[in-house]
């Protein structure tokens, strides 16, 4: 009896199981928040700072003070004056770093999210929707020095 219930059951058994493998085979790499995500009722720059630049850009051999890559300093206290308003060196479109009030025209959130090919974290995997969508806010409710 078990030996026929078995042989029933082994079509589904082996459905269920393949579904599931293929699901984690496709699963594309986004890397978690890094930091404290859980979203203020306003995104601000510090917040921002603290929870993701200064733990997937601000670090050595990127976007600090010491190496600066593309002259863009991300460290906390230089980050404001680095982005915000500042021509993209590596855009070809002519973008801002940073466009206040305009996520979809800065070049941060485009290296970020995969449009340009000068896709940041260099070598690393893209930041998650959480983390963009931050990102986003800030700049859209005008990327204030907060």
């Amino acid at each position: 009896m078990i030996k026929a219930f078995r042989e029933k059951t082994k079509p589904l058994f082996l459905a269920v199981w393949g579904g599931i493998a293929i699901a984690c085979a496709t699963e594309d790499h986004i890397v978690q928040p890094a930091g404290d995500l859980n979203v203020p009722s306003e995104v601000t720059l510090s917040f921002l700072q603290k929870n993701f630049f200064n733990i997937q850009c601000a670090t050595s051999g990127c976007h600090d003070s010491g190496t600066r890559s593309a002259n863009l300093d991300l460290s906390a206290g230089q980050a404001y004056d680095n982005l915000v308003d500042v021509p993209a060196l590596l855009s070809g479109a002519g973008l801002k770093r940073v466009k206040p009030g305009d996520s979809g025209a800065s070049f941060l959130v485009h290296v970020l999210d995969g449009s340009d090919p000068t896709r940041m974290p260099l070598g690393g995997d893209q930041p998650d929707s959480a983390t963009l969508d931050k990102v986003r806010a800030w700049i859209d409710a005008g990327a204030k020095n907060n």
